[in-house]
């Protein structure tokens, strides 16, 4: 079960975290070789969050979508939703370059109850899996934490396996890793908009960009998405700290 988080007291103990953790900060770029995964609550939160990223290095990034749609849309029937947003990931991913994605089929907002269908994720694969900010206040942000959390507890990974936090709702206190997307930001905008049935209900793509505007004033660039990038033995102790 998720935690209810309650500022006045876990705000401290961030606080005391972050006070003790040495973050390097780089610009990043995946090497050739390295795989990499982005796990994405809902449809969107892969292109709002590494829509950049994923636009630059296509090759390197298998993509899940871990729900499926269901309440995103209250205007049609459970159903009918399902298939819109599943077409607008699978439009979203073609406009990026992203061969390899899929979709689950955890329910909105219960996610955290799909820890058997979570498992099924091949973690051993992979060099890098990027996920939501932990602090993130929707339930299904917080859970992708707390199931990759347990699920690397079960299972073989690589050695040097890195957690890679993007932004979504909660913009992340240390970024330690900034990728350049000025030469994409316009495909980023595209793959936003991919999401048509969201971007009508609120203006994801300024906002977003916005934000990557702002992230890039901090390494000279025009625009650039920021992450935190953690080895498992760091991101085990931000879970125990922070969820």
């Amino acid at each position: 079960m998720i935690k209810k988080i309650l500022f006045n007291s876990i705000i401290p103990k961030i606080y005391k975290f972050y006070l003790s953790v040495n973050l390097k900060i780089t610009e990043f770029s995946p090497q050739e070789n390295e795989k990499c995964l982005c796990l994405a609550p809902h449809a969107d939160d892969e292109s709002i969050g590494c829509g950049g990223i994923l636009s630059l290095y296509p090759k390197n990034f298998d993509v899940i979508c871990l729900t499926d749609g269901r309440k995103g849309i209250k205007s049609v029937s459970a159903d009918e939703a399902i298939k819109i947003r599943q077409n607008e990931f699978s439009n979203a991913m073609t406009a990026a370059c992203v061969s390899s994605f899929q979709i689950f089929n955890a329910e909105d907002k219960h996610l955290i109850e799909y820890y058997e269908q979570f498992r099924t994720i091949p973690v051993e694969k992979y060099d890098y899996i990027f996920i939501p900010n932990m602090l993130d206040q929707h339930p299904d942000h917080k859970a992708v934490s707390l199931l990759l959390n347990r699920l690397i507890d079960e299972k073989k990974h690589k050695p040097n396996l890195k957690i890679a936090f993007y932004e979504v709702w909660t913009t992340l206190a240390l970024p330690n890793a900034f990728v350049d997307i000025t030469s994409v930001k316009d495909k980023k905008a595209i793959l936003i908009n991919s999401h048509r049935s969201q971007v009508e209900q609120k203006n994801y793509t300024q906002k977003a960009l916005a934000l990557n505007e702002y992230r890039g004033l901090q390494k000279n660039r025009d625009f650039a998405e920021a992450f935190c990038i953690v080895d498992v033995s760091l991101f085990k102790k931000i879970c125990n700290t922070c969820i």
